[in-house]
């Protein structure tokens, strides 16, 4: 019997390795990389919202507290201003947060009339937030 040491030699004195090849990423499937991938650059770029709903500022958070809603912010559309107390900007998944702000409350838990929103009683304490560098940032090895 030989050690699993000397089987792994055995092995690798049988096989040579394959040149490295470059082929476009629809015919990637089941190869290996032959050098590592860095980052070009940070993912999100900016603090992003994880859910619909609305921007605004932990302090604030409490049942049944009313904000004035005062403008907007989506994926690709970030709001320019500041948000200031008793204010809320509504904003979607992957839109920057807005200046301000540090809480995305969730639609559900909202109620909506005209420009004025009224939180729940159940919004939790998740801020549903991804935060900027969250899934990698530049330089890292993905």
């Amino acid at each position: 019997m030989i050690s699993v040491t000397e089987a792994r030699a055995a092995l690798f004195a049988l096989v040579s390795p394959l040149e490295v090849e470059e082929v476009p990423l629809r015919a990637a499937a089941g190869r290996v990389l032959a050098r590592d991938v860095t980052a070009a650059r940070t993912q999100p770029p900016f603090p992003a919202s994880s859910m619909d709903g609305y921007a605004l500022r932990r302090t604030e958070v409490e049942p049944d507290a009313m904000l004035k809603v005062v403008g907007e912010a989506a994926a690709g559309q970030r709001f320019e201003g500041t948000l200031r107390p008793g204010q809320a900007v509504r904003i979607f998944t992957g839109a920057p947060v807005p200046a301000g702000a540090d809480f995305v409350v969730i639609q559900e838990d909202v109620t909506r009339r005209g420009d004025l929103i009224t939180l729940g009683h159940n919004i939790g304490n998740k801020d549903n937030i991804r935060p900027a560098g969250g899934d990698f940032t530049a330089g890292q090895d993905l």
